[in-house]
């Protein structure tokens, strides 16, 4: 072999090995990808607990059980309970009497004794439908002799109809009571012996709808004038001719006011088309979707969910071997900077103070930056398939981000997470397990206009039943009739 020939040889060699390390680079990168990809459950990603498979629910099993409980199961100290109470006046008094002595066994059936105990029992009496003829009359006046019928009173039409009590119970439960259409009017004949057809359901949560536009205007303008507001969204599912699509279910939330929505998209159409962000000027507290930035300019505060963001710093500290390695270690103490922020707030507020000291509150603030900075450098140049390694990303968000994470240390009315527009979303989880999907955009907002109607009342003291009434009658509640 030539000179030539064997140094070409070397050269093609050497070209042959650089590719293969770079192969073998790019593959270790992928498996570490992916390895993150399927580390991922509901307590270190955005996923929902129901989609955890059983190794990761093994996992968090073992997690809670390596941390001190930080309180009992059931019922806190302080709790009211909602047991029974003894009534002061009972609809009805049953005295029982012992027939025979359990000593001689001579009958004592009306000799005369004195009360040694009682118990109250409440119960339903059977429910039996009740059918009422009105006969309208024709009378003739004796002076002219023109002929004068008495009017149907009032939600009384055609040869039969159905009742405002067996409208109201149809209602409520095919509009918030988590069963479908059909369950729901098999659940009227079972249980109040009001067999309604499918179609009469159906036809009370639509009629239902239509009776609250205005309630609707008047809840979001309240939520408009709220000082924190809170606003949230998950995917749900449309039935469609070629398969299923999703749809997002919106839910904003300001104290005892609960607004839902639907819409085909999840953007800043669907967000300005619900006419709340659009000229809200108080402080929103929210996940990091980006298309809640576009807002920003015009609120006085934002606050970000800092329960995303703990789960999104396990995500990393799981990547890096629970935070073992110096990559890994600043998402451990992120975590453990917030969580202490969190405890001061609640310390101080307990106390009666509306603010925390100002030297706690920096150096709790240095600290966190000191950790961001640590994960920024140690991250900055790791290898990942595609763009930046995930915990340089983290820390490099949560460096711009600080100060919408950090605004429930400074101000004591805005919270530490969004749970208060989270928590209506699990009434629509409950609601796609049992229906499975809805049948249209349309159908969904129906759905979210009764929901936001019935939830409101309720915080409000408004009995389900009584609203219902009220807005079929074409007088609904409104927000602002109660302080």
């Amino acid at each position: 072999m030539s000179g030539s020939e064997e140094s070409l040889s070397r050269e093609e060699l050497l070209a042959a090995l650089t590719d293969r390390d770079a192969t073998i680079a790019a593959l270790l990168a992928e498996i570490a990808e992916l390895k993150r990809r399927l580390g991922m459950d509901s307590s270190n990603s955005s996923m929902p607990p129901s989609s955890d498979s059983l190794g990761a629910r093994a996992r968090r099993r073992r997690r809670r059980e390596r941390k001190p409980p930080d309180r009992k199961r059931g019922g806190q100290p302080g709790h009211p309970g909602s047991g029974l109470q003894r009534a002061a006046v009972p609809d009805e008094v049953v005295v029982v009497s012992p027939q025979a002595c359990p000593g001689c066994r001579a009958d004592l059936s009306g000799v005369a004794g004195t009360a040694a105990e009682s118990v109250q029992v409440f119960d339903i009496p059977p429910v039996k439908l009740a059918v009422t003829e009105y006969r309208m009359l024709k009378v003739t006046c004796p002076g002219c002799g023109a002929a004068a019928r008495a009017a149907n009173p009032a939600g009384v039409s055609g040869p039969c109809c159905y009742g405002p009590n067996v409208a109201n119970a149809t209602a409520l439960l095919a509009a918030g009571g988590h069963v479908s259409i059909g369950r729901a009017a098999d659940l009227m004949g079972v249980l109040l012996d009001a067999r309604v057809s499918t179609g009469f359901a159906g036809s009370m949560v639509a009629r239902l709808d239509r009776r609250l536009a205005g309630f609707e205007d008047a809840l979001k303008a309240a939520l408009r004038a709220a000082p924190v507001l809170h606003h949230d969204e998950t995917p749900a599912r449309i039935a469609g001719d070629d398969g299923d699509r999703l749809c997002y279910i919106y839910t904003a939330r300001a104290g005892d006011l609960v607004w839902y929505g639907a819409a085909d998209n999840r953007g800043h159409a669907a967000l300005d088309s619900f006419a709340i962000l659009p000229g809200y000027r108080g402080t929103l507290v929210r996940d990091d979707y980006p298309a809640y930035a576009k807002y920003d300019k015009d609120l006085a505060a934002v606050q970000l969910c800092c329960a995303h963001i703990l789960r999104a710093l396990q995500g990393i500290a799981d990547l890096d071997g629970d935070g073992e390695n110096v990559q890994g270690c600043w998402a451990n103490e992120v975590t453990a900077v917030l969580l202490e922020a969190k405890a001061a707030v609640d310390a101080a507020r307990a106390a009666g103070s509306d603010r925390l000291d100002a030297g706690l509150l920096a150096g709790l603030r240095a600290r966190y930056d000191q950790a961001l900075a640590w994960g920024v450098a140690t991250n900055r140049h790791r290898d990942w398939p595609k763009g930046r390694h995930p915990g340089y990303t983290l820390a490099r968000r949560l460096q711009a981000r600080a100060s919408q994470l950090w605004r429930f240390a400074i101000d004591f009315s805005v919270p530490f997470t969004n749970n208060p527009a989270e928590q209506p979303q699990r009434m629509v989880k409950l609601q796609m397990k049992i229906g499975g999907c809805w049948r249209s955009v349309r159908t969904a907002t129906r759905y979210c206009r009764v929901r936001s109607y019935l939830d409101t009342a309720r915080r409000h003291g408004i009995h389900p039943l009584d609203a219902i009434r009220d807005a079929l009658a074409g007088n609904p509640w409104i927000p602002g009739q109660i302080a």
